[in-house]
């Protein structure tokens, strides 16, 4: 069971639980990997001027084939990518974000647990940054701007605006926070006005007509 859904109180509800966005892991890999392969490299570099002091190894990956010698440099090299990739890891199996009818809680930690929440009648704006692997993945980061408190800042997460739709119903629904029905409805198609934005779909066809008009500007400049 997470510890969000234990750690919430007998007078609230669990409306959402979301963890971050598997790119965390990925790109903890892909810098491992980076490290990997240049200590690698390095070592069949450097072997002819550092034989003496290397140990013998033998390395078949199918496509990639070495034999020879290892050096100091390959295991530093190794070591660095698994530090590299560590905090990526952690950050994907440690991290909770919650939203019950009450706050937004994000938590990180296994052993040392850190809380950060917010009450939602605190919460002033939401800001979602992507990137463009974020908006191709589908992923991406939600800033609370909070009242009297430091902004709370959540991890990348898959489909963003659909937490940040859920807060707003949350709100919507709370009866001790004010909340007209017209600017509701007003934030409601902001929000799903911003969500179509960033699918991909919408993003393609946004390039291909600029595209387009530049390519007819400079065919008339011609």
């Amino acid at each position: 069971m997470s510890y969000v859904a234990k750690a919430i109180s007998d007078e609230e509800r669990l409306l959402t639980l979301t963890r971050p966005h598997w790119i965390y892991p990925l790109t903890g890999f892909v810098w491992f990997l980076a490290f990997l392969l240049i200590g690698l490299f390095l070592d069949n570099y450097f072997d002819s001027y550092l034989s003496r002091y290397s140990l013998d190894f033998f390395l078949n990956l199918k496509i990639l084939y070495l034999s020879g010698q290892i050096t100091p440099v390959s295991v530093i090299f190794t070591l660095i990518g698994i530090f590299a990739f560590w905090p990526f890891f952690m950050t994907f199996i440690s991290s909770e974000i919650g939203l019950t009818d009450q706050r937004v809680i994000h938590k990180t930690g296994l052993i040392f647990i850190q809380i950060d929440q917010v009450d939602l009648d605190d919460i002033r704006a939401e800001h979602v940054t992507h990137g463009w692997l974020g908006w191709l993945l589908g992923y991406g980061k939600i800033r609370f701007n909070c009242r009297f408190i430091e902004d709370v800042k959540l991890p990348a997460i898959s489909k963003p605006y659909r937490l940040v739709k859920a807060s707003h119903n949350a709100r919507y629904r709370h009866p001790k926070i004010e909340y007209d029905h017209d600017e509701f409805s007003d934030q409601i198609k902001q929000i799903e006005h911003h969500q179509k934005k960033s699918l991909p779909a919408e993003k393609m066809s946004k390039l291909k007509n600029q595209f387009k008009i530049s390519f007819w500007k400079s065919a008339r400049e011609r």
